[in-house]
């Protein structure tokens, strides 16, 4: 079976921004030692087609372990694939990234997947509290400073791919794109003449002297190599720092007032609207 739930991101100057102006935080580059837990992608038999998003939060599960010692974070994938629009083949990963940083993460308790027997049962607020999980989103969102960057563009040389995924390495581990799957001699290949189909489960675990990338998955084997020097079209890296209560309550605050802000907006709205009746009204009254 060929997986197809990856479509190569929408990129512009609004969101590119490349690696290397990021501290290194673990110059060995190696991550197999904060393995998130193995998890299929598949929900009750039904291919959600929301790699792009658990690729990143599985990345960000990795940094929050690796950082700040909190393991095993479970984010819900089916709440950023929602409000980031995705379809059933798929979804663009610069859009899941930013429902991510504005939207924040939420854990999967926050959803009772029981029922759910349909891609667009699962693309829907079923089973979850949309006001809890908008609200714990925000939170997480209030009290980390997330950044995502773009490491590898699909024109990008081969050669220069490995280059930059190698630093890439010693920041996070990046979710990578690659055609999923087709496999000989126990490894992973890329057939000729095609297209990205999958971002791999957030985890470009280590890239061998010989240019053979271990990844994790979320279909079995979890683990998987590819095959030396395969070409891949997209990689991006993530960054997450902790804010300050104080950061938080200057964050909220602000916040607060953005919404006041755009509350009047509406009011002051609603208010003309009124008013251009009542002239009009009384003009014919006349």
């Amino acid at each position: 079976m060929i997986i197809k739930s990856f479509k190569y991101p929408e990129i512009d100057d609004t969101t590119r921004n490349y690696a290397g102006v990021f501290p290194i935080i673990n110059p060995s580059g190696v991550w197999t030692q904060f393995l998130t837990p193995n998890e299929e992608q598949r929900v009750n038999n039904i291919e959600p087609s929301d790699c792009y998003i658990q690729a990143q939060q599985s990345c960000i599960a990795i940094l929050l372990e690796y950082i700040y010692g909190i393991k095993d974070s479970d984010f819900l994938a089916d709440f950023n694939a929602l409000l980031s629009g995705g379809t059933p083949t798929g979804g663009d990963p610069i859009k899941g990234a930013l429902s991510i940083k504005k939207d924040g993460l939420i854990s999967q308790t926050m959803r009772d997947r029981t029922g759910i027997k349909t891609w667009q049962e699962y693309h829907s607020w079923k089973g979850m509290d949309k006001e809890k999980c908008l609200l714990e989103g925000k939170k997480f969102a209030n009290q980390y400073e997330m950044s995502f960057r773009i490491v590898v563009e699909k024109d990008i040389p081969l050669k220069t791919k490995y280059e930059l995924l190698k630093e890439e390495l010693k920041r996070c581990p990046p979710p990578i794109s690659f055609y999923a799957w087709v496999e000989r001699n126990g490894k992973y290949y890329k057939p000729d003449g095609v297209r990205d189909t999958h971002l791999v489960d957030a985890l470009c675990l280590k890239v061998s002297d010989n240019n053979e990338i271990t990844i994790k998955d979320t279909y079995p084997p979890f683990i998987k190599v590819l095959e030396a020097n395969s070409d891949f079209e997209f990689a991006m890296g993530w960054s997450i720092r902790r804010r300050s209560n104080d950061e938080i309550l200057n964050l909220l605050q602000k916040n607060y007032i953005i919404i006041l802000l755009d509350y009047i907006k509406i009011l002051l709205n609603k208010i003309y609207k009124i008013g251009s009746k009542v002239m009009t009204f009384n003009g014919k009254q006349k």
